[in-house]
């Protein structure tokens, strides 16, 4: 199978330098997961007051504790049957929130567009383990991809104006290429040898 394509796989990277933090191994994923909720807010309600630098410690943040979960579960052995579940809500919750921070600053009909492609994106992210499958991570606006573009545009927009919707015109666009990306991959993967 060929490598994933987005962002997806520098968590290892960021993983290997969350580990160096003291005391790490005392924290519970689970509620590391749930933590991500603050700085996802944070995120969502400075982007649509316009507080550029808050956007973007929020995403870092948010994107901090969604890879340091996934770290304590799988490297100190701390996986619980609703892991899995407390680790998708928050970022779900995440998204839909940051997306529609953007209102005050984007056309609504890109916003709603973007808030549909992000979900399908997500669906077609864990739809396949309905069947069997592995989970497919795969594609350009994948859900780190997404959050990161936010991060680098508010970044942007700290120091120079430009209209938020051509931010969702690129997330949009990138959603395409990976909603096909993720489908191929899950039928390649689950259909007829």
């Amino acid at each position: 199978m060929s490598p994933d394509i987005g962002l997806y796989q520098t968590k290892y990277a960021v993983r290997r330098w969350l580990d160096r933090i003291p005391g790490l191994d005392r924290l519970q994923p689970n509620h590391v997961s749930i933590a991500s909720l603050i700085p996802s807010g944070l995120a969502a309600v400075s982007l649509w007051y316009g507080w550029w630098p808050l956007v973007v410690i929020g995403i870092a943040g948010r994107m901090a504790l969604t890879v340091m979960d996934g770290l304590l579960a799988e490297a100190y052995d701390k996986r619980s049957r609703i892991g899995p579940y407390l680790n998708r809500l928050p970022q779900e919750i995440g998204d839909i929130t940051l997306f529609l921070a953007l209102l005050p600053w984007a056309d609504v009909r890109w916003v709603a567009l973007l808030l549909g492609a992000a979900w399908l994106v997500n669906v077609l992210a864990v739809l396949p383990g309905v069947a069997g499958g592995s989970p497919q991570p795969a594609g350009p606006g994948g859900q780190p991809d997404r959050i990161a573009i936010v991060l680098v545009a508010a970044a942007i927009h700290t120091f120079v104006a430009f209209d938020w919707t051509w931010v969702c015109v690129l997330l949009v666009a990138l959603s395409i290429p990976t909603v096909a990306l993720r489908i191929a991959r899950t039928v390649r993967e689950l259909g007829p040898a």
